[in-house]
């Protein structure tokens, strides 16, 4: 905060009160989401365990924005995605690796894998899309990607 100040002349920025306010409107979703168990819920049906790339991508991300370091996020916000679907991959890969479907009962067995795996692809998807909504959302705050 003391940063923020000095090179603002002493006082915060309409941007920095922006920032804080929007950070701290994510922070008190996640915490609710936490509360509710849906954090727990994703995080665990995520075998590919790429959520937890997504989340350390956004805490770095906004701690960075936060130091004035922007340039990099929107191609962090574009990352989260990008990881949510490669997350999405492997859970249908999973899903569907040693499939036998050459019998009935090789079909039931591969369909209920391909179920199981679904919790991984739609699990890393929403936190990837998660994780890219929040880092969009400081990128517009902060003014990157603007036309000039």
């Amino acid at each position: 905060m003391a940063d923020l100040r000095r090179h603002h002349g002493g006082r915060m920025t309409s941007t920095n009160t922006r920032l804080i306010a929007l950070n701290t409107a994510f922070v008190a979703a996640t915490v609710w989401a936490w509360h509710m168990g849906y954090v727990q819920f994703a995080f665990n049906g995520d075998q590919s365990r790429v959520s937890y790339v997504i989340a350390a991508i956004v805490a770095i991300g906004v701690v960075l924005a936060a130091l004035d370091r922007k340039a990099h996020l929107l191609r962090s916000a574009w990352l989260c995605e990008v990881l949510g679907f490669v997350g999405t991959l492997v859970g249908i890969t999973a899903g569907l690796a040693g499939a036998d479907l050459s019998t009935s009962e090789g079909l039931i067995a591969a369909g209920n894998a391909l179920y199981a795996g679904m919790g991984t692809a739609f699990c890393s998807t929403l936190v990837g899309v998660a994780g890219m909504l929040w880092l969009w959302a400081v990128a517009q705050v902060v003014g990157v990607g603007e036309a000039k």
